[in-house]
């Protein structure tokens, strides 16, 4: 009886030591973001399978990262095209480098992080049959710092959002460091 209660107690308090803050073995993940109006939400229901690409990259020489993936199916699904550009001598050596988006919101996971460049690294990514809403001329391409707060990226290109067309792009962002990035307004 005693080593039935023990193990009642000893399993109860695994399961709550299980659900703290504080039980990831690996950290956070970088895609628990609470709802945002500012964040531009791409309208799915979470029951599809991530866009997650890894490649690894000499920094000396360079190379891309084409990301291509969908969320949903048929004529409603949402579209993802986008390259991220590492430039030759953005940083010395081998690196896997990471790209994740979940579907929830318009942003896009990248790693490792935090991992900051010599040279900035290029970005462009239209994103197709999202429906948006409000003053789309307000939606920019931003920096999402872990705390929530937000900066906008420098762009050799722009950002555009277009409500008929369905589509939110973003072409030469410069990205200074790994972290998560997005569309917001």
């Amino acid at each position: 009886m005693k080593s039935t209660i023990l193990s009642f107690f000893i399993a109860v308090g695994l399961f709550f030591a299980g659900c703290s803050d504080q039980a990831s073995i690996n950290g956070p993940t970088n895609q628990d973001l609470q709802p945002s109006s500012n964040l531009i939400g791409l309208g799915t229901n979470g029951l599809q399978k991530a866009i997650t690409i890894s490649k690894t990259i000499n920094g000396d020489v360079g190379g891309q990262i084409d990301i291509v993936g969908s969320f949903g199916s048929g004529l409603g699904a949402i579209q993802v095209n986008g390259t991220l550009t590492v430039p030759a001598g953005a940083y010395s050596g081998d690196q896997t480098i990471s790209v994740n988006m979940n579907g929830h919101y318009a942003v896009v996971d990248f790693g490792p992080s935090p991992f900051t460049f010599d040279i900035p690294l290029n970005f462009s990514m239209e994103i197709t049959n999202v429906i948006l809403s409000g003053n789309i001329s307000a939606i920019h391409f931003i920096y999402i710092a872990d705390d929530g707060t937000t900066a906008p990226v420098e762009l050799q290109g722009e950002t555009v959002a277009n409500k008929e067309g369905r589509t939110l792009s973003v072409t030469g962002a410069q990205l200074p460091h790994f972290s998560r990035y997005g569309w917001a307004k």
